[in-house]
Formats: C-alpha cells, structure tokens, sequence
C-alpha cells in the first residue's frame, strides 16, 4: 500500500464550497497490476504496471463519511469496457476521464500488459454536486474476473468539504 499525503491539501472551490483534497491511497493486486504509486519528483501523476490482459473490468465507487463511515453515494459493477467505448457515458464522465489521462493515453479495452500513467488532479468534477460540511472518502476499486482477490486497483481520497461567507 502507497500513501501519498504530499497533496499539499489541495483546494477547489465550486459554489459556496470549498472542496479541500487531503491524502490519496493507492494499492494494487501485485498479481494482475503489479505496481501502483506515485511516479517520483511529480505532484500528480502515477503509474501503474497491467502485467496481464484486461479484457474487461468493473468498478465500484462510494463515498462515505469519514467520522461515522455513513454511505451517502456507491455505484458497484459500473462496467468499464462500456464506460471506455459508450460515447454517452463519456459525456456524462468525460470530464473526470480527460483530466485523468496524461500525454493523450485514452484506454481501451482489452487493456493490453504494460506501464500506463494517469494523473490525480483532485478535480471537484469527481465529487458530488451538494454535499454538507465534513470530512468524506471516495473509495474507487477496479475488479477483473479473472482475479481472485476483492479488486486489482483500489484509489482511496479523503476530502474535506468548507462553507465559504
């Protein structure tokens, strides 16, 4: 497990809020994702190694309270090939995917073995619209199949949401 709390608390404001981004966690399989960090001397942007075809894919998403670990939102099973491939789902999610992709590298599916780079922006188009004050974690995990273990990628942000006067 990698924990990078070198985010330097990053801000985005959006309405009258003030989304405050305080730490990533990312882990891995070891089996079909053999490494997922953050790549050395950069702010943002980390790397993993796909060491086995990915012909398909799903992945889960919630976020919880981090105080009370309260659901307030969670998609499970949201199918990745069709989110890559589904010009409507890259409408609605475009956004956060465009953000992530570094140097143009869209996936596609299958995801062939080899070292790809996504980018950790923090962006507030990833968090829900309206949310109260607090403190929140974004759990997002990548699950395969052919995988025996609960996911082969896991990105775990807490966030802190502030009213601005």
């Amino acid at each position: 497990m990698f924990v990078d709390l070198s985010m330097d608390r990053c801000s985005r404001f959006r309405g009258g809020s003030k989304f405050i981004m305080e730490s990533l966690v990312t882990s891995c399989d070891h089996k079909i994702v053999e490494y997922f960090h953050k790549v050395p001397d950069t702010v943002d942007i980390y790397s993993f190694h796909v060491v086995k075809l990915a012909k398909s894919f799903t992945i889960d998403f919630a976020v919880r309270v981090v105080k009370t670990k309260r659901l307030m939102y969670k998609v499970d099973n949201f199918d990745g090939c069709q989110f890559l491939t589904n010009p409507l789902m890259n409408r609605v999610f475009g956004t956060v995917y465009q953000r992530l992709i570094v140097n143009g590298s869209f996936f596609s599916c299958p995801i062939k073995p080899g070292v790809y780079y996504i980018r950790n922006e923090g962006s507030v188009d990833m968090l829900p619209v309206f949310q109260p004050p607090g403190r929140y974690q974004i759990t997002m995990r990548v699950k395969m199949h052919e995988s025996r273990e609960p996911f082969v990628m896991e990105m775990l942000w807490v966030y802190s949401v502030v009213r601005i006067k």
